[in-house]
């Protein structure tokens, strides 16, 4: 595994919801980095309801940056979500940061995708696709990037709107189209993912089950009960990790023999 990023076309579609969930059920070491530059951090006031304060993240990151030292300083801003297992970059503190952020992005992408070789994978939070200042260079990265929508008409024709835009940038800049899937909040409310996928032409990856009160209890930290990890979301999450893993694999295969052939012309060359 490495780098998963989750943006959306429009409005909440639930994609720090989505990260948050994955991030708490992923199979290895893993960082979460809320890179939303809409502004404020969803989890520090939702998940953990406040009680953490917002001295650490992605501003602490660019200074970082500017003093040199952004890989030695890296871990020095996340905090811990789950002992060491789960950590969080949290976000801007207000969108009036997010200008800071343009020379961030590049290094910042390097960084993330080095820490697999420690052993660690890396879940971004995206945010809205087309903000100004917003983390294309995290997108183009990534071994695979999620642009999750509910299943209402707004919402598919606005990742109508901007999916083929996604789909070029990845393919001009990025690391290919392959890297591309959708990832539905709430199948069948009232469009199912064949019908999406005929729409938008982009494979389905998975469903992410509408589930209120687990939600509720990632987003805004309230109580759910002893069946927490019981919960429809969290069995859907499951699937979707298995699917992620599986869209990862079929990139790096079809990566493999250009790599190959590079490597052939280097030596023989």
């Amino acid at each position: 595994m490495a780098v998963v990023a989750l943006t959306s076309a429009r409005g909440a579609p639930g994609v720090t919801t989505t990260a948050l969930a994955m991030a708490m059920l992923w199979p290895r070491p893993v960082v979460l980095i809320e890179a939303d530059v809409a502004g404020s951090s969803s989890i520090l006031a939702g998940y953990l309801r406040g009680t953490v304060p917002p001295d650490r993240g992605l501003v602490s990151l660019a200074v970082a940056h500017r003093r040199g030292v952004l890989d030695e300083k890296f871990y020095d801003q996340t905090i811990a979500l789950i002992e060491d297992r789960v950590r969080l970059v949290p976000g801007l503190v207000n969108a009036q940061q997010a200008a800071s952020m343009d020379k961030l992005w590049s290094p910042l992408s390097i960084v993330l995708a080095n820490l697999e070789r420690t052993g660690t994978d890396v879940i971004v939070d995206a945010g809205r696709l087309g903000m100004r200042h917003g983390p294309m260079p995290l997108l183009r990265s990534a071994d695979a990037v999620l642009l999750v929508t509910r299943t209402t008409l707004p919402a598919v024709s606005a990742a109508r709107a901007r999916v083929n835009v996604l789909r070029d940038d990845l393919v001009e800049l990025g690391q290919g189209d392959d890297t591309l899937a959708m990832l539905l909040v709430g199948e069948g409310q009232p469009y199912r993912a064949r019908e999406i996928h005929s729409a938008l032409g982009v494979p389905v990856l998975a469903s992410m089950a509408w589930d209120q009160a687990a939600s509720d209890s990632l987003s805004v930290g309230a109580p759910y009960g002893r069946r927490f990890a019981a919960a429809p979301l969290f069995r859907s999450t499951r699937v979707v990790i298995g699917a992620v893993h599986e869209l990862i694999e079929r990139h790096r295969t079809r990566l493999a023999p250009a790599a190959e052939s590079l490597m052939e012309e280097h030596t023989y060359g």
